[in-house]
């Protein structure tokens, strides 16, 4: 039987599938357009803008670091430096090609150009010379989105003279490229010196062209430092310790502690470390077997000699174990344990009372001066004189030293103290270490008549300190020794003047003298066996106005090498 269907039915349903198709035509993209321009608008604003705004930066100009007597010893140079906007690969391949044609770049550079950076800003080349710039600007309209800009690079009016204190800077990772403090003060004070970058911003087309610049922030330009460093006199001593292969001198004025002069040798030319430093050139100075780029006054540590030997009778006084009158012989050496520790004299002294023993750096004084005060006590001062930590000075990487006890050595090395090492202690030697700056601090505790005493290389510090006094009695019994020091004693031949210098010389032990080098002339010892010499005094005797240290790297005798350099510096003081 044959099934009639009316056609009808098909025709309706036809026409619903024609409409529903027709809505979703309408709907879909409706729901779409709302998700674009409601839902994700944010999103694709952002994206919209990062494609069509271009953020870049106005460097500002490095703060500069001054002199005490006004002079700048790091300042700004300016130089041109070519930059581009990240644009489309084919029109960054036409920039690089016409640049290419114009200054040769590098394949370090074309590589870096085309890297996987994203960043927005490409640096083509951060320091151009005279000729480069001239035959860009005459390319310069063929190309998109490239520009040169001013920017500053650093520059050291006095690099030999400061650069341990100044230190250097290098350029930053990132495209702004802007100097970073990698030491001295530049290190320290690099906030305040950098400013902050300033930036504009500018709109471009699809192919990255700028059209406009539609907004701009200008940079703030970086703090000035001022240092208590006189340029005239840094460079004076700087001129003397140049005639030693290795060496170091602070000056200090009391009682607020200013670093006048800071000087380490040898120096490095810090305006080639902060400019255009190749591998190989850096490579020669960190592997210079002088090491340069340490400063020696704050960096390196050394068994003081004796010059500790002022911090034992200190000790000895004030805890009443001695009085200035009590003697002790001087045969030429101290027997214990089946040893004899010599004095540097082997023939002997004879008897000696403290100021003797001072003027006269008798070894065996303080041997025993040293085992009767024992090494807590011995420790107890020297910390108070600053000795085994760090002073505070606005440098980086400085040594603390070492005061060895009875506590370090058992942590250390699981071993009971011996009296033989209280003794090796109390003439400077031994385990003890001590920076050249520790030493100067310590004279001018001693002078001042406070504990407080501290350096400072920055102009205007206020130091609240506390009301922190040095035995009075005890002091003046010392500086009238170590005044005698240098009119009858080891440092008379340099240091007699007619406006009285006070100080103690010094010489550090690099390894056990050998068997008949006693006594000899140190210039017949190989140079990196020699001891270290040292001097650190004080002038005007009346009113002390200055503390002066100095250490000369493997000198010999600290009356022979380093009082001489310390008298020529307090005449140049004296006769400001």
């Amino acid at each position: 039987m044959f099934n009639y269907r009316d056609p009808r039915i098909d025709v309706k349903t036809r026409i619903k599938i024609i409409f529903c198709l027709m809505l979703s035509a309408i709907v879909l993209p409706l729901v779409s357009l709302y998700r674009l321009q409601v839902v994700d608008a944010e999103k694709y604003t952002l994206l919209s803008d990062r494609n069509r705004i271009r953020l870049s930066p106005l460097l500002p100009k490095r703060g500069r670091i001054i002199t005490s007597d006004g002079k700048t010893v790091a300042g700004n140079n300016s130089r041109y430096r070519l930059i581009a906007d990240r644009c489309s690969g084919k029109i960054l391949a036409e920039n690089v090609r016409l640049l290419d044609a114009c200054i040769n770049l590098s394949e370090e550079d074309k590589a870096r150009i085309f890297g996987s950076d994203k960043n927005p800003l490409i640096v083509i080349k951060d320091e151009l010379s005279w000729d480069e710039y001239s035959r860009l600007s005459m390319i310069l309209f063929r190309l998109n989105g490239v520009s040169v800009e001013i920017a500053y690079g650093r520059d050291y009016k006095m690099p030999l003279e400061f650069c341990h204190v100044l230190g250097y800077v290098s350029r930053s990772g990132s495209n702004v490229r802007t100097p970073t403090g990698k030491t001295g003060i530049e290190a320290v004070f690099n906030a305040k010196l950098s400013g902050e970058t300033g930036t504009v911003q500018t709109e471009v087309n699809a192919v990255g062209k700028k059209i406009r610049v539609t907004d701009s922030r200008d940079p703030k330009d970086g703090e000035d430092v001022v240092l208590t460093i006189d340029s005239e006199l840094q460079k004076y001593v700087c001129d003397l310790l140049s005639r030693e292969k290795a060496g170091a001198c602070v000056v200090l004025g009391i009682p607020d502690g200013e670093v006048l002069a800071m000087v380490s040798v040898p120096a490095f030319d810090p305006n080639l470390i902060s400019g255009r430093m190749t591998r190989a050139r850096w490579e020669a100075v960190i592997k210079d077997p002088l090491f340069p780029l340490m400063n020696r006054a704050v960096e390196c540590s050394y068994p003081p000699g004796s010059i500790f030997k002022i911090i034992v009778a200190f000790a000895a006084l004030s805890e009443g174990i001695i009085s200035p009158n009590d003697q002790i012989f001087c045969s030429g050496g101290v027997k214990l344990d089946d040893r004899v520790f010599h004095c540097w004299n082997r023939s002997g002294h004879g008897r000696m009372n403290l100021r003797d023993a001072l003027k006269f750096s008798c070894d065996c004084y303080f041997f025993e001066t040293a085992k009767k005060v024992g090494i807590d006590r011995i420790v107890k001062y020297a910390k108070k004189f600053g000795f085994g930590s760090e002073t505070g000075i606005e440098l980086p990487g400085e040594n603390a030293g070492l005061l060895p006890s009875k506590k370090w050595k058992f942590l250390k090395y699981g071993a009971f103290w011996k009296p033989y090492e209280t003794m090796i202690i109390g003439i400077g030697q031994g385990a003890i270490l001590a920076t050249l700056l520790q030493s100067a601090v310590m004279m001018g505790k001693l002078y001042s008549g406070d504990y407080d005493f501290s350096p400072t290389l920055i102009r205007g510090v206020s130091k609240n300190r506390a009301e922190n006094p040095v035995n009075r009695e005890c002091a003046d019994i010392i500086k009238k020794a170590l005044y005698r020091v240098c009119t009858e004693g080891t440092a008379a031949g340099s240091c007699h003047t007619s406006y009285g210098i006070s100080g103690k010389t010094g010489s550090s032990q690099v390894r056990q003298i050998k068997t008949g080098e006693a006594g000899i002339n140190s210039k017949l010892i190989p140079w990196k066996y020699r001891d270290h010499a040292f001097f650190t005094g004080c002038a005007p005797r009346e009113n002390p106005k200055y503390v002066v240290a100095v250490m000369i790297e493997h000198g010999g005798g600290g009356a022979s090498a380093a009082a001489p350099v310390a008298r020529q510096i307090f005449d140049k003081l004296m006769a400001k």
